[in-house]
Order: C-alpha cells, then structure tokens, then sequence
C-alpha cells in the first residue's frame, strides 16, 4: 500500500497561539494540566532522538513546541488570574 504525501507547514514563525485559556477553569486543574504538558514534552524530547527516524525530528519538535506553549498559557493564565482575583479583594 503506497502511503500519502503529506506536507506540513512549520508554526515556528507565528507570534499567536491557537488556543486561549478559558478563564472559569479552576487554578488546581489549570496547574495540572500545565504539568501534564510539562511531563509530555520532557518524555517526547528525551526519547524522541532514540526512537524516530531523522525525518520525524522536524515533527517532534514541533510537537514538544506546543505542548510547552499550552504549558506556559495554562501558567500565564492562572498567574493572571490569581492576580484579578487578589486585585478584587484588595479592593
């Protein structure tokens, strides 16, 4: 069976991000999530090297990319809204 080319494009050169943060979404599981991410990326760029062919690396790094920027908004997110938050009842 002959396999499809497929092409992707690289995101490297984007300043956005796809995704936001909702903002009813509790600290503790924003925080949760932010370390699942975390954890997958340090598997994916520990292991990746070993496992895949040098044609996927491009991939994989794409990968690890986005997961630690949805790391990094969760983080971003729940800093900025435990601020809100305290600039309410310092109010």
């Amino acid at each position: 069976m002959k396999q499809a080319n497929t092409t992707s494009t690289s995101c490297d050169h984007a300043i956005y991000h796809p995704f936001t943060v909702q903002p009813d979404i509790p600290l503790l599981d924003a925080l949760e999530h932010a370390a699942v991410y975390l954890n997958c990326a340090e598997v994916l760029a520990h292991q990746a090297p070993n496992i895949a062919r040098p044609d996927h690396s491009s991939p994989l790094r794409w990968a690890s990319q986005q997961m630690l920027a949805n790391a990094r908004a969760l983080i971003v997110a729940s800093i900025t809204g435990q601020q809100a938050a305290q600039a309410k009842v310092d109010v």
